[in-house]
């Protein structure tokens, strides 16, 4: 909640930026390097028209006659700006954050749209999101008298007092695919002159999957919160109901931020079963700190260390595990980023003999973006690992790529509710053709989060 203070700094604060900004917007000759404005008589008259209206404080008007029009123009990034100022002034500040979000899917570097943005969450009380906006807009060096705006709401955030606050958001989800290995084998029929029984033969399924979930924090300040999540997940794969796998997992821990520098310190794990009974499991700890060397570039160190165990047929697979990570973030704008992640470590096996102790060392960059109203994640990256012990007699080394590309369309058909189609290739390359496979999976999922 926003405290009487804080309102009324954003009051004046978002009319001087309305006013300020739209005339900065419209006068600046830049505009035509960032936005381009749609060029037929009908759609200038209305920008025209929208403009007059919101700069004479007139934004019902300027709402009622945009809003009628949104069908035909949305997609234009000068209309969703205009529209989502005047939402944003007519108290329909969940209509502006998406129409000004369309606008810089379009246009990410209209940097009136992002002030406008930064200021439609800060009146929906979501300054985790508002902040960095107005910061990186510092950053473009804009006129002194915006600078001051800006200034004004960065203090107001950091003025805030802390407050003890705890959320607690469930979610359920289902979906299905198809998945080409969903065994994760060998293509070979035959293995050292003897025949692979079918169940250790690449087969592929359609799947269908369900899961449950939920993600919890207390916080107890700006700079500190407590973190709990859980999940619970079952695949069903008709052609190979054999690899039927069921998990829970699980995690907790906290956050914590001072300045430029932020970490995160918890304890993981997971519970796995294979057509119902236990297959594999793991509990460790995961250690992660951070520094924001400047305003878009984030340097980040992190330590993994738990135990993998399996059921006592395969115990020989048991090992400890030792992860670290060296990873550099960049912020294109708050909303879309690109990191790199450097990753070294190595399983100790548990049994005396057992070949699965490894090392590993691997390297992966991960994009994530608004395109339009969807959200994408992307990754692609390669692993490379190195057994100790020989397997039938050969030494073993295993190189590994693996991508993946996610869109999240939030919100459709109903609030809470989002569709994420996916798409995940995984080619594993072995000394020892026993463990070469390719996989590709490809599969929708509907989550419902109740708002």
């Amino acid at each position: 909640m926003m405290t009487t203070a804080s309102k009324l700094v954003g009051f004046v604060c978002s009319a001087i930026v309305c006013f300020a900004i739209l005339h900065v917007a419209v006068a600046d000759a830049e505009v035509a390097d960032t936005v381009e404005i749609a060029a037929t008589p009908a759609s200038k008259a209305l920008l025209s028209n929208a403009e007059h209206l919101v700069a004479t404080g007139d934004s019902v008007r300027a709402y009622a006659l945009l809003s009628a029009k949104e069908a035909q123009f949305a997609g234009d990034p000068y209309f969703d700006y205009l529209l989502g100022v005047a939402a944003l002034d007519t108290g329909h500040a969940s209509d502006a954050i998406f129409s000004l979000r369309r606008s810089l899917g379009v246009a990410p570097q209209f940097s009136a749209a992002r002030l406008e943005l930064a200021r439609a969450y800060f009146e929906t009380g979501n300054t985790e999101l508002a902040r960095p906006l107005f910061v990186d807009l510092l950053d473009e060096k804009p006129p002194a008298a915006v600078r001051s705006v800006i200034d004004n709401y960065i203090a107001t955030i950091d003025a805030r007092q802390p407050v003890s606050k705890a959320q607690f958001v469930p979610y359920v989800a289902a979906g299905a695919g198809y998945d080409s290995n969903a065994n994760v084998s060998t293509d070979d029929q035959q293995f050292f002159g003897f025949t692979l029984s079918p169940n250790n033969v690449a087969t592929d399924s359609a799947f269908t999957e369900l899961a449950a979930g939920f993600n919890a924090a207390i916080r107890r300040s700006t700079q500190f919160a407590w973190l709990l999540s859980g999940r619970a997940s079952y695949r069903h794969n008709p052609d190979a109901s054999f690899v039927d796998p069921t998990v829970l997992s699980g995690y907790g821990g906290f956050n914590w931020q001072r300045g430029r520098y932020f970490g995160r310190a918890g304890g993981d794990g997971y519970y796995g079963l294979l057509d119902g009974d236990f297959n594999e499991s793991y509990a460790g700890a995961d250690l992660m700190a951070g520094n924001s060397i400047t305003d878009r570039w984030d340097l980040l160190l992190g330590l993994r260390y738990g135990a993998v165990r399996h059921d006592d047929s395969i115990e020989v697979l048991d090992v400890d595990r030792l992860l670290y990570t060296v990873s550099a973030r960049y912020r294109i704008s708050p909303l879309a980023g690109v990191a790199l992640e450097v990753l070294g470590g190595e399983d100790s096996a548990r049994q005396v003999g057992s070949p699965y102790g490894n090392s590993k060392a691997g390297l992966s960059i991960s994009v994530n973006a608004p395109i339009g109203t969807a959200f994408l994640f992307a990754s692609v990256g390669t692993l490379h690992t190195d057994f100790d012990g020989d397997f039938f007699g050969e030494p073993r080394n295993d190189e590994q790529l693996s991508a993946i590309a996610q869109l999240e369309f939030r919100d459709i058909f109903a609030d809470g509710l989002s569709l994420m189609p996916r798409l995940r290739y995984i080619n594993n390359d072995s000394d020892v053709s026993l463990y070469e496979y390719d996989r590709t999976e490809i599969g929708v999922q509907l989550q419902w989060t109740p708002q």
